[in-house]
């Protein structure tokens, strides 16, 4: 495999998720363990966040099983109507 091509697979590997947080704890205050890359609900509502880069905001409407991709630091409770929320590492 050539070296661009490498670098492609590896850019593609990073994008996609590798792992889960099977449950979100929402919280205004407590940032989670590790930054999660997308997210998803099972139960359709607004997810109100904290995106790396310390800009915070509301994805509203999110459907069921649908992933929700950002870097997230944190689900904040208020604002946030979804449950369900699986972090997608």
């Amino acid at each position: 495999m050539g070296i661009l091509a490498e670098q492609l697979k590896n850019q593609k590997e990073a994008q996609v998720p590798q792992g889960i947080i099977d449950t979100i704890t929402t919280s205004d205050t407590t940032k989670l363990v590790k930054p999660i890359r997308a997210f998803m609900v099972t139960v359709a509502g607004d997810v109100s966040v904290l995106m790396a880069d310390g800009s915070s905001g509301k994805f509203p409407g999110c459907v069921a099983g649908t992933q929700y991709m950002g870097k997230i630091l944190r689900i904040n409770t208020t604002g946030t109507t979804a449950t369900g929320i699986k972090g997608l590492l």
